[in-house]
């Protein structure tokens, strides 16, 4: 077998070799260095232009929701809404880029509206359309796009170096918003007349859509068609003009709704709603007792107590001088329907009325046509409780020691209706009634009356003293981004 041998190599050979290695790897360094170099810069410069492109298009996403929410906020279902959205849309858009000072020039081309989230089934609608569709319309669409594309155009200065179709990025952002909610109760009840406004001999007092302000109801005991009470649980969250599934036992669902006063849509016009026949109240008495303390159905952050919590039942009504026979007014006798002597005074005694002006007054006729049948912040014009006995005839009530202002006010209760306040005050939809028949139906808004809860709740009864009418408008709740 041969004997292998390691071939020797003196150091300065070793040496050599060495240095000539070396100096074949500093000449490919030196070679490759100004590639490398031109490289990074270019990947910085890269980034550079990206970055701003991405910054101009951060500034359109927030001009876009900007706009978006200040037109959405505006519409209030009807054609001045829409035309009150286009100004605040031009308002709103009186933003700065942080790169380019130009002001926007604004374009009501990037402004249209919808009927849902997605537009609706006609799709998205410029302002003159919106206005035959108001009734419905609550979203609108912000797409920068539209706009001079001076606002979308950012000049890159390194990128143009690789091609010069990279010479400009073009960038754009679009938002949509709408209101989310309405400050109304998932109850329901049958108006007691269609008429909105009625003048009441002899002393001229409004009746708005068969209710006397200042009389006290149980909403559960109520029916101007019939014998039999009609009363509805409206579906929270199925817009007008759909129909919505059963919630009558789910009281998860329905439950935070009746705690909080709100339905998740954004409007009761525009379409029938969905209701089902006999709201369950004896599921849902906690959720609408929170109003005069907290209870464990709702949390009292999202639905806290009312600032008054005294309950005016019969023996708190010493401002009555006689004490009434019960606390609302007395239902008729058949074979009338379910009214009270409040609609049909004839053979009412002194005590039938149950208590009165609790927390709103009787207001005149005339007032309300003066101011066109829009209150004014103050109210209407009132009367006096002098005018009792003539008012509430052939009874005749008679006050004592009437407070000035109202019971309810002068112990405690803010005058006017907020959404954060006087929570004791329900905003309730009026049908037009009969309603078809099924336990579950459809049913046309004709109204939303206030109605203030005087005493608690129970499994049978909600008494509510009529305050009057409210408008979705006053109603609306915030208007949010949807994407």
């Amino acid at each position: 077998m041969p004997i292998e041998r390691t071939r020797w190599t003196s150091p300065s050979t070793r040496r050599h070799d060495a240095l000539r290695r070396r100096g074949y790897e500093d000449g490919a360094i030196a070679i490759m260095t100004p590639f490398v170099l031109i490289l990074m810069i270019a990947m910085l410069g890269m980034a550079l232009d990206l970055s701003r492109g991405y910054n101009r298009k951060i500034e359109l996403q927030n001009l876009a929701d900007a706009v978006a929410l200040a037109a959405a906020g505006a519409l209030d279902g009807t054609p001045a809404g829409i035309d009150r959205a286009v100004t605040a849309a031009a308002q709103a858009s009186g933003y700065n880029y942080s790169y380019n000072t130009e002001p926007i020039s604004w374009s009501s081309a990037a402004l249209a509206f919808g009927t849902d989230v997605n537009g609706g089934s006609g799709g998205w609608m410029d302002a003159t359309t919106a206005k035959a569709n108001a009734s419905k319309t609550f979203f609108a669409r912000i797409d920068t796009s539209a706009l001079d594309p001076v606002h979308g155009t950012v000049d890159n200065y390194f990128m143009p170096i690789l091609s010069s179709a990279l010479a400009t990025t073009n960038v754009s952002a679009s938002a949509v918003a709408g209101r989310d909610s309405l400050n109304v109760l998932p109850l329901a009840i049958c108006a007691n007349s269609n008429t909105s406004a009625a003048s009441l001999p002899p002393l001229g007092e409004l009746v708005e859509f068969g209710f006397r302000r200042g009389v006290t109801y149980n909403l559960m005991n109520l029916n101007p068609g019939g014998r039999t009470p009609e009363n509805f649980l409206v579906n929270p969250v199925a817009p007008p003009g759909t129909v919505g599934t059963s919630m009558m036992n789910r009281t998860d669902v329905v439950g935070p709704f009746v705690c909080t006063g709100k339905m998740a849509i954004p409007t009761l016009g525009g379409g029938d709603i969905t209701v089902e026949r006999g709201f369950p109240i004896g599921l849902l008495t906690d959720h609408l007792n929170s109003r005069f303390g907290p209870v464990t159905a709702c949390q009292s952050s999202t639905a806290p107590a009312d600032p008054n919590v005294k309950v005016f039942d019969l023996a708190a009504a010493t401002w009555m001088k006689y004490t009434p026979d019960g606390q609302s007014a007395n239902s008729l006798t058949t074979p009338d329907p379910l009214l009270t002597v409040a609609e049909k005074p004839a053979g009412a005694t002194k005590t039938a009325y149950g208590p009165l002006w609790t927390y709103a007054k009787a207001v005149k006729y005339t007032s309300y046509v003066n101011n066109g049948g829009v209150e004014p912040a103050t109210g209407y014009t009132t009367f006096n409780t002098t005018d009792w006995g003539t008012l509430y005839n052939p009874g005749g009530p008679t006050a004592q020691s009437y407070p000035s202002p109202t019971p309810y006010q002068s112990t405690g209760g803010g005058s006017t209706y907020k959404s954060y306040r006087n929570t004791r005050v329900l905003n309730i939809p009026l049908l037009r009634c009969p309603v078809p028949a099924g336990s579950s139906s459809t049913a046309t808004v004709i109204g939303i009356a206030k109605f203030f809860m005087t005493v608690k709740a129970s499994s049978s009864a909600l008494y509510a003293e009529f305050a009057g009418m409210n408008t979705e408008t006053a109603l609306g709740g915030n208007a949010r981004l949807y994407r």
